[in-house]
Parts: C-alpha cells; structure tokens; sequence
C-alpha cells in the first residue's frame, strides 16, 4: 500500500528557499532556545541526553527545511536545500550571537563555520530524501 502524496504547486527555488528556511526554523528555533536555556540555566548538562535530544531536533528541523525545499521545487539543486539549513542556523546563531554579547559569555567562532556545514550537510540529507520519496511514490497519487 503507497501512501497518498498530495500534488503541491511548483514554486522557483528561491521560493521554495525561503519556504524550506523557515520550515527549517519552526523546528530549529525552539528547540535551540530550550537547549541554550536549560543549558545555561544549569538544567541539564551540555552533554546529558537531553542536550543530545535538543541537538538531534534541530538537525531534524535543518533535514525538514531540506526536504520542503525539494518537496516545493523539484527542478532545484541540493545546494537550494542546503542553503535553506544553513540560513536557519545562520538566523537562529545570530540571535545566540547578540544574547552572549550581551551578557558577556565568550563567543567560540571556529565552532560556527563547522556546524553551519553540518546543518546544510543535514539539509541536503532532507532534500535526497524528498526527492526519493518523489520518484518512488509520485508527485500526484491520483495520476
């Protein structure tokens, strides 16, 4: 039994960008936010299971923001998809950025570049697997 895929207007992929970028941050953002609050917060530790859990959701939300991106605009390149991840790191780091800024924490810059590649990296993973789903089960399930 094929699962029933709904035919999506085809967007351009800068459209579909934009799209796979905040589908990227609804998942991103608050799951960032909780991480760095219960972390800071003394909470929990940075590497207790549910600083894991944290980061494994925001990995999931740069592979979704991949996926819509592909999902959105078929003809687009991976590097769309991995754009999109890396914008939403970008944004959701920017905000951690001004905040330790603010308070004073020290800022590790050499971490940045490299977990920005791992999000894109997870955002092209999302983007191969909207296109398998594609290819396997078809744009439109009624055709």
């Amino acid at each position: 039994m094929q699962p029933q895929i709904r035919a999506l207007p085809e967007m351009s992929p800068p459209q579909a960008y934009w799209r796979g970028t905040i589908t990227a941050l609804v998942v991103a953002l608050p799951a960032g936010i909780m991480n760095q609050a219960l972390v800071s917060g003394g909470d929990i530790e940075a590497g207790s299971p549910w600083a894991i859990l944290f980061w494994i959701l925001i990995m999931f939300g740069a592979a979704g923001g991949g996926w819509a991106v592909r999902r959105l605009s078929p003809q687009s390149h991976l590097a769309w998809a991995a754009g999109a991840a890396a914008t939403a790191y970008g944004i959701v780091q920017a905000i951690g950025v001004v905040r330790r800024l603010i308070i004073g924490e020290s800022i590790s810059w050499l971490a940045y570049p490299f977990l920005a590649l791992l999000m894109a990296t997870c955002g092209v993973l999302g983007a191969i697997y909207a296109g398998r789903m594609t290819r396997r089960y078809g744009d439109d399930a009624d055709s």
